[in-house]
């Protein structure tokens, strides 16, 4: 006789942990075309109904997984600025090992993007903005739109270096240094824009 799941009790906010890092894992191993609903219960351990009384649909899940995705990198970033952290070097990091691609696969889902994603653009340009005023001259105020322009450029770089730059690099064995120096030159390029215009 085939003995029974005991059947796992969680909290809402458990469950949908559960869920997304099934459905984080899942995507990983297949893309966003391989989301499938029944795949990502089977892997949470879950009832493919558990998954829609979380999310409602496919669509909301993958609005989830979008946000979960942009707070984890906006969270990173910011963390590292009030750190003290390199903030450049930083940004070039929480893209790499597969969360770019696991951001790009989202993106091209065709789920439209929540709300939510653009407050936490505007969260990393806020942190940037608050170092900025902290090493400011006494009576300079740095302008908010460069601050805006560099998290753009510094997010686009990093995003791009993640997805591409080794193969446009072709290092080899040099990779990390190589890398490290696109990174340098990317600081170096704020920074020179930084002085102009102090």
């Amino acid at each position: 006789m085939s003995e029974r799941k005991k059947r796992i009790r969680r909290t809402p906010e458990e469950a949908r942990r559960v869920i997304l890092d099934a459905a984080e894992k899942t995507m990983g191993k297949n893309g966003p075309a391989g989301l499938r609903l029944q795949d990502i219960a089977r892997e949470a351990g879950v009832s493919h109904p558990t998954i829609l009384h979380h999310f409602g649909s496919r669509e909301g899940l993958v609005q989830a997984l979008n946000v979960r995705a942009m707070d984890k990198l906006t969270r990173g970033v910011i963390e590292g600025m009030d750190s003290g952290q390199d903030g450049i070097a930083r940004t070039f990091e929480t893209y790499r090992n597969g969360v770019a691609e696991r951001l790009v696969w989202l993106l091209q889902s065709g789920v439209t993007p929540p709300e939510e994603r653009l407050k936490l653009f505007d969260d990393v340009v806020d942190s940037l903005h608050a170092v900025r005023r902290k090493f400011a001259s006494p009576g300079n105020e740095p302008d908010i739109a460069d601050t805006r322009h560099i998290a753009h450029l510094t997010t686009v770089a990093a995003l791009g270096d993640a997805l591409f730059g080794q193969r446009l690099r072709q290092a080899g064995e040099h990779e990390e240094e190589e890398r490290t120096a696109f990174e340098a030159f990317v600081r170096e390029l704020i920074e020179g824009f930084l002085r102009e215009k102090a």
